[in-house]
């Protein structure tokens, strides 16, 4: 590559930048800054929040009104309408402006991929409940055709985080309405999505009730899988409940005795599916014991 000359590397590096007028310097990609009038600044349809507070929308109006807007939204400029523009980032920002009157907003023109870009900074913001976060995730994946991985890239998240937010949109209605009344943290909803069943994640359900921590969630879905693999191993019934033998019984008992034990020393309550067999077990204990 040939030198300019009569440059130093200082001042070709100054062909990348233009001077503003208080002596600082702004690269030449950096998006513009525009003040646009809040007429011809409109929502996107298919941005991830879905709900806006309107108490809080009044306390961040409020806040702009004292201490004026601190970060501009973030728009893109909409092709097929000159000087009009999308909302990428911001439509709180934006809604609060419409609130005090205000005829103008700063913005911030970029070129980027807009789902991108509005889901990120929400994320950053912690500014989504956990739902709006999977569906996010999800509309970008099927938008651009990511898989877990691109989105994760994305994001800057983990692959396993992605794939643990999305399980949050197999859980039913009912449960995500309970999970909205109990202001349940992303982790929280998490260990319901992951539950083995539904009796083990209604058993979750009522500890959360009871304001359980995630550890303890985990250390339930723990006891539980443990529970359920001594379960697995336990005898069947006997066939003939008439005549058992003396040898025949020895042995289920001593097979019967420690999965027993194991049960009752748990601290967690039976899920519905642990109640049924030990319930099953004991009709079989009935039975012989009649016959005996």
């Amino acid at each position: 590559m040939k030198l300019q000359k009569g440059k130093s590397a200082f001042g070709r590096a100054m062909d990348d930048v233009a001077a503003r007028g208080d002596g600082s310097l702004i690269s030449r990609d950096f998006p513009r800054l525009i003040e646009v009038e809040h007429a011809r600044v409109r929502p996107r349809a298919d941005q991830p929040r879905r709900h806006f507070d309107e108490d809080a929308l009044r306390q961040l109006a409020d806040s702009i009104d004292k201490q004026g807007l601190l970060q501009p939204i973030l728009v893109r400029a909409l092709p097929d309408r000159k000087g009009e523009y999308e909302i990428v980032a911001g439509e709180r920002r934006w809604r609060a402006h419409g609130l005090l009157g205000r005829a103008t907003i700063h913005a911030i023109v970029t070129n980027g991929q807009p789902e991108e870009i509005a889901l990120v900074e929400n994320l950053q913001r912690v500014d989504l409940s956990p739902l709006e976060e999977a569906a996010g995730i999800q509309a970008l994946m099927e938008r651009h055709h990511y898989t877990q991985e691109a989105a994760a890239g994305a994001l800057g998240w983990s692959r396993t985080q992605v794939n643990r937010v999305l399980k949050l949109l197999t859980l039913p209605e009912t449960v995500l309405a309970e999970c909205a009344t109990l202001h349940l943290s992303r982790n929280a909803m998490v260990e319901l999505a992951l539950a083995a069943g539904e009796g083990e994640r209604e058993h979750l359900l009522s500890l959360l009730r009871r304001g359980a921590s995630v550890k303890a969630l985990r250390e339930a879905r723990a006891a539980a899988a443990g529970a359920g693999e001594g379960a697995t191993q336990a005898p069947k019934p006997v066939p003939d409940r008439t005549s058992p033998t003396p040898k025949a019984l020895s042995t289920a008992v001593a097979r019967l005795e420690p999965l027993v034990t194991r049960f009752a020393a748990s601290p967690q309550p039976l899920n519905p599916a642990q109640r049924r067999q030990l319930e099953q077990l004991r009709g079989e204990i009935d039975r012989i014991l009649s016959v005996i």
